[in-house]
């Protein structure tokens, strides 16, 4: 053990083959739990982050301070069933009411820390004041801080975890139950789990009538000793009777006189070194538990990141489909060309050359209309493939948020996930598209000269021409072949592969907005192995 902690920004990942100082290994451990984070709903989320908190206060609240500090008195946590006396028995042994106690129930809400004056400094900088009530008296035994804690068992759920919080740092756990209440399954199972860390304990049988000592005390021994606290110390308080205030001193005699001797300076480091050395087993198998659940944390997002990027593939395979077979242009792109391409329409000349003279004068004088009737159709040609797309892509959604909801992560994730956010995304996508889609029309078409009679359209319109016959439109790209030739045909075939590729693109997009949700849940790849290169250091103390 060291007084001066070794520390670092960033603690060193990589096994080290030399015995570092145990304060430098919990240091790090501590900093490795704090970013263990374990936010995916897995079946073993719930169990692994009550594992990882409960770590974290062993090691924040008792190791350290403890390694740090060893000359810090031994924290005594009375602790128990509700009504079994805890206060009483804390208030009997200084000899006087340092502790609330009463018949209302639960009495003790917030935890009373009992410490000798030359032993209060020691604690100034222990966790433990700051859950605590301080209070200094003389007739506490040096070497000691007695806590009275909140009842295991209590109705206020935060009582509970208060409770809880307190044995974790704890060098000696004193168990306070009565002739009534010793059967009861919590406190029980608490013991069990104090012993797992480590922690001392002790045992007192309180308010227990005469009549029926002798039976209750054998019982209770009977029992510590089939599960393996027959060597715990073990006290007996028999019932006084209504009374207020604090026992008799002969009734807590020897519980007072235990203490006293515990506080001793031999006594006292000594019961520090074997919960200190006792923690390190149980430490050491929970830090690899902790490890593998975030294993379990990394593999999910794997799966479910795969799931959920597969997803939409059916809507855009559909979509790049429909794009390229042109069924985009059916419908008011169709309808739209067909009344303009009729004979005599304003688009007529697009579809055959004049046949009179007449008729070349007629639709000379109607260019301008026929320019601004191609743009039109280009619109209506666009925003119908925008429209197939869209709808293509709403579906991809429907599909990623109905994978997401086969597992309690993919749950979480979609919930991360609004319908308006996915709009957002899906709007912005769509408006890139054709931005971009008109860059490379505009591209490829410059590259274009008409090779007959180009209807008197003007560049733009020449384009946007291209640009419909390239979204589906069979009349329009008989259009470009009479004024293009083979070259336009090629332009337009190229353009729809283009259009029906950045579709499928689209489409499949619509899982991104979930994978960044996922991503932004905060998992680190490198926690596990972190952990359990403090798994390996901590078995050197073994």
């Amino acid at each position: 053990m060291t007084d001066t902690p070794t520390t670092t920004d960033e603690p060193d990942v990589s096994p080290r083959p030399e015995r570092l100082p145990m304060v430098e290994v919990i240091e790090d451990l501590l900093r490795n739990l704090d970013a263990a984070s374990l936010p995916l709903d897995t079946a073993d989320a719930e169990d692994a982050r009550s594992r990882r908190d409960r770590l974290s206060t062993q090691v924040r609240n008792h190791l350290l301070p403890r390694l740090k500090q060893v000359a810090a008195p031994v924290i005594v946590v009375v602790g128990g069933s509700t009504g079994a006396g805890k206060s009483t028995l804390v208030n009997s042994v200084v000899g006087s009411d340092v502790s609330e106690a009463g018949v209302l129930r639960p009495t003790t809400r917030e935890p009373v820390l009992v410490v000798h004056p030359k032993d209060a400094e020691l604690l100034e900088s222990h966790p433990v004041i700051e859950v605590a009530r301080v209070s200094v008296h003389d007739e506490v035994p040096r070497g000691l801080a007695l806590l009275d804690a909140p009842d295991l068992d209590s109705v206020h759920s935060g009582n509970r975890g208060l409770a809880d919080e307190l044995v974790e740092l704890a060098d000696l756990w004193v168990f306070v139950t009565t002739g009534s209440r010793y059967g009861d399954a919590v406190p029980w199972a608490r013991l069990h789990t104090a012993s797992e860390r480590g922690v001392s304990l002790a045992v007192v049988l309180n308010r227990v009538e005469r009549a029926g000592l002798g039976k209750v005390r054998r019982d209770l021994f009977d029992r510590l000793d089939a599960q393996g606290f027959g060597a715990v110390p073990f006290f007996v308080i028999p019932d006084v009777g209504p009374h207020e205030g604090v026992l008799p001193p002969e009734r807590v005699q020897e519980f007072s006189k235990w203490l006293t001797v515990l506080g001793a300076q031999s006594q006292s480091r000594s019961i520090i070194a074997r919960t200190v050395r006792g923690a390190w087993p149980a430490l050491r198998q929970d830090v690899q538990d902790v490890a593998a659940a975030l294993d379990t944390q990394r593999r999910t997002a794997l799966a479910l990141r795969n799931q959920l990027a597969a997803a939409p593939s059916t809507a855009a395979e559909q979509a790049k489909a429909d794009v390229a077979s042109g069924a985009a242009a059916t419908g008011a792109p169709t309808t739209t060309w067909l009344a303009g391409a009729s004979s005599g329409g304003i688009l007529a000349p697009l579809v055959a050359p004049s046949s009179n003279v007449f008729e070349t004068w007629r639709f000379r004088r109607a260019a301008k209309a026929r320019n601004e009737s191609v743009r039109n159709l280009r619109e209506v040609a666009i925003g119908a493939t925008r429209t197939l797309v869209k709808e293509a892509a709403e579906r991809g959604e429907r599909l990623v948020r109905t994978a997401a909801e086969r597992t309690p992560a993919g749950r979480q994730v979609a919930e991360l996930v609004s319908a308006e956010a996915s709009t957002t995304a899906r709007t912005t996508r769509l408006e890139q598209l054709v931005k971009e889609w008109d860059d490379v029309v505009a591209e490829v078409c410059g590259a274009l000269k008409p090779a007959g009679d180009d209807a008197g359209l003007e560049p733009d319109a020449l384009s946007a021409l291209v640009e419909v016959a390239a979204a589906g439109l069979d009349g329009a790209e008989r259009a470009v072949r009479r004024i293009f030739g083979d070259r336009g045909v090629a332009a337009v075939s190229r353009l729809r592969g283009d259009l029906a590729d950045w579709a499928e693109v689209a489409v499949n997009a619509e899982a991104d907005v979930f994978v960044a949700a996922l991503d932004g849940v905060g998992l680190d790849d490198g926690a596990a192995h972190r952990l359990r290169v403090r798994a390996s250091e901590l078995k050197g103390y073994l």
